[in-house]
């Protein structure tokens, strides 16, 4: 009995020392271990913000409660098994926590906080952490979507085209519904080529101007006999993209239009008559804001987007407003489609691994949609956007759709108001 009763005080005794080096070794750990001789009090967590759930990787979140650290290096978050700690963590008071949401999504995610040198965890409340970018729209085998466009009625338009079908590939332009239901018969025709709409416009009257990628800009009524027919063209060149600014006067973005790629800027008056700017890149996206012309481009000195004020029948000499070297390393990625939000933000698709980054007005770069790039929900660069709402809409080089929140309204487009 002597014998057993040594041995199990030498082995409580062993546990204890093993138990005492993990703790000297796990002192500057994100999280707590089993054994933690704390003395502070517990964590309570009160509530969190925004009420009702955050969008996953997106937002930022506020904790409110007691008995936190004003050193976040010694506050965690879990948010299920996800943890937010000192390296996340953006601000700590006693009393409140800030952070970006991590990359989780679900309608009840456990969350409880943790204090180093406290012995227990807050007790778990429950927090909705929506996904911010979803695969939006049904297509069949074949399928692809080209250009995407917001109509007077803000729904969503999308041209479709499908590689399965004999002779004409083209399926027409057609209303999607919130949902994602293609609405049917087509809004616009289908036409007798084999590709879909590059970009795609509203202008007054319900009609839709669209680019294919030859030389000309299309006039495409609502679904009549008439599939549409050439509004404007040029002698040479390819057209990329187009946008309506305030006076509803079309702006064109292209390649090669004049020479080797020296007057790739042209405006349409509502005549169709034209007016040409050189610039010298090939101009992938074009977007009216604030007075500005806006346009992603690539050219000799790599790629960027370029602004040019508006004066009255000119525009001034365009500077770059965003290089992407100044983000990426290496070999610079094209830029591709932009759009703006109402307060300035500027989206912009980028065949680098992230695919759709924000510029802020301040010059402040963020790659907020990186997770869904990593997850497979984003696979390639956006290349035209529509925006309604908070909602943005991105047609992505594989013709894909993707319904982007961003929590921001977007701004003003002008070909129907």
């Amino acid at each position: 009995m002597k014998i057993f009763c040594k041995k199990i005080v030498g082995l409580i005794g062993l546990v204890i020392g093993v138990c005492a080096l993990a703790s000297n070794g796990c002192q500057n750990a994100d999280a707590p271990t089993l054994y933690n001789p704390g003395t502070l009090p517990q964590p309570i967590v009160d509530s969190l913000s925004p009420a009702g759930g955050a969008l996953a990787g997106i937002d930022t979140i506020s904790v409110y409660g007691r008995n936190f650290s004003s050193d976040r290096s010694n506050d965690g978050v879990y948010f299920n098994s996800s943890l937010v700690n000192n390296a996340s963590i953006i601000t700590a008071s006693q009393t409140k926590l800030t952070m970006r949401a991590p990359a989780l999504a679900g309608d009840t995610i456990l969350v409880r906080v943790y204090v180093i040198g406290a012995v227990d965890f807050s007790p778990t409340v429950r927090y909705k952490l929506t996904p911010a970018m979803v695969t939006f729209g049904t297509f069949v085998s074949g399928e692809t979507a080209g250009g995407v466009a917001v109509g007077a009625d803000t729904n969503l338009y999308v041209s479709i085209s499908n590689a399965n079908l004999s002779g004409t590939k083209d399926e027409g332009i057609f209303k999607i519904s919130s949902a994602g239901a293609r609405i049917s018969p087509a809004y616009v025709l289908p036409t007798s080529g084999n590709i879909s709409w590059t970009a795609i416009k509203f202008g007054p009257a319900g009609l839709v101007y669209g680019v294919k990628g030859n030389r000309a800009v299309y006039q495409l009524p609502p679904a009549t006999s008439n599939p549409g027919s050439i509004w404007a063209v040029e002698p040479s060149g390819s057209f990329n993209d187009l946008d309506f600014d305030p006076d509803h006067n079309v702006w064109v973005g292209a390649t090669g239009v004049v020479g080797a790629d020296t007057t790739n800027i042209i405006r349409v008056m509502s005549d169709a008559s034209t007016q040409n700017f050189s610039f010298s890149g090939a101009v992938k996206s074009i977007r009216f804001f604030g007075g500005y012309l806006y346009f992603s481009a690539t050219n000799g000195s790599g790629s960027q987007v370029w602004r040019a004020p508006w004066n009255a029948d000119t525009i001034g000499t365009p500077q770059v407003y965003f290089d992407a070297a100044s983000v990426y390393s290496g070999t610079v990625p094209t830029l591709w489609g932009i759009a703006f939000s109402s307060d300035g933000d500027m989206f912009v698709g980028t065949d680098a691994p992230d695919y759709l980054i924000v510029v802020h007005a301040s010059g402040l770069v963020e790659k907020p949609y990186s997770l869904y790039a990593s997850s497979g929900v984003l696979t390639s660069p956006c290349k035209t956007l529509a925006w309604i709402g908070t909602t943005l809409y991105a047609q992505t080089a594989v013709g894909g759709i993707l319904k982007v929140s961003t929590g921001k309204q977007g701004a003003p487009y002008y070909g129907t108001h």
